[in-house]
Formats: structure tokens, C-alpha cells, sequence
């Protein structure tokens, strides 16, 4: 599983060219929304200097989804998919969503966990939940007399 957080930058770091056919592949990014359903799409350029090793790629908050940037809708978890495209290179598109028609098999899935911004986190400071069960009267005196205690309260005697 990998752990996303919006609104900063993401590295992600998959073993892609295992499964890949073509030999430079452009790497399509779908990440569906396990409750809305709906799909976010991006490309993002492998920045891995071993690439048949494992393939890293750093993802942005933004709405430039050709240059590895997404904007996500709620947090929460995510299926993710990864498809080799046989483009070239992306001019003419406006769009990571116009490279569907583009794509050769998909390489890679999974499950992202979305989590908030890192400022929306909200840190709570506990209040004092002490909860009083018995709060003793002060007596005057108590003493213990044939294995019974005798106490004063208000006065008058009580023998326990």
C-alpha cells in the first residue's frame, strides 16, 4: 500500500519495467476513489537512475496532470493502476485523460491511502475528564472502639 498526502509533493517508487513491454514507455497514472468512484489521471516521468531496477516517480499537488501533478478529491483509499502508453511524448494533449486511447496493458496496481494535508491534521489537547465518584465529608474526629468505628459528622454520632 502506499500512503499519499495532498497538497505536497509524493514520491513513488514501483517496479514498473518488469512488466513492461515497450522500451521507453510513458507511464499513465489512474487513481479511483473507493467511495465516489471517480478516476484521477496523471503522467509522470520516471526520475529512477536504475530503471530496470525500480522506477521512482515524484508526484505534486496541481492541476498539470502531463507534468506529474493531481489534484485528489477526499482522503481516504484509493485503487491505484499503472499503464505503459506507446506516445512518444504528450504535446497535443490537454490533458493525462486524453492518453487513454494510448495505452498498451496495464503494468502495475494497488491500493493508495490518501491522507489530509498536513496542516488540516488536527491535534486535539485532552481536557480534564477526572469524574468524581465520592467526595468524602471532613469529619470531626473517628475513632475506633470493640471493632467498630465511631465518627462525628455534624454533629452527631455514627457508628459504623
Amino acid at each position: 500500500m502506499i500512503q499519499f498526502t495532498k497538497g505536497q509533493s509524493n514520491t513513488l517508487t514501483l517496479t514498473l519495467t518488469e512488466n513492461s513491454t515497450l522500451t521507453n514507455p510513458i507511464y499513465l497514472f489512474q487513481f479511483n476513489n473507493q467511495q465516489t468512484n471517480v478516476d484521477y489521471y496523471f503522467i509522470a516521468n520516471d526520475t529512477s537512475q536504475y530503471k530496470e531496477r525500480y522506477n521512482r516517480f515524484v508526484i505534486a499537488s496541481g492541476t498539470n496532470t502531463l507534468n506529474a501533478e493531481i489534484e485528489l478529491g477526499n482522503e481516504g483509499f484509493y485503487n491505484y493502476y499503472v499503464y505503459e502508453t506507446n506516445l512518444a511524448n504528450t504535446s497535443g494533449l490537454s490533458n493525462a485523460e486524453e492518453a487513454v486511447p494510448y495505452i498498451v496493458g496495464q503494468v502495475e496496481n494497488g491500493l493508495v491511502w490518501v491522507l489530509p494535508e498536513a496542516d488540516a491534521i488536527i491535534n486535539y489537547e485532552p481536557d480534564d475528564d477526572t469524574a468524581v465518584a465520592y467526595e468524602p465529608v471532613e469529619f470531626d474526629y473517628l475513632v475506633q472502639e470493640d471493632d467498630a468505628y465511631i465518627l462525628q459528622e455534624d454533629g452527631y454520632l455514627i457508628q459504623l
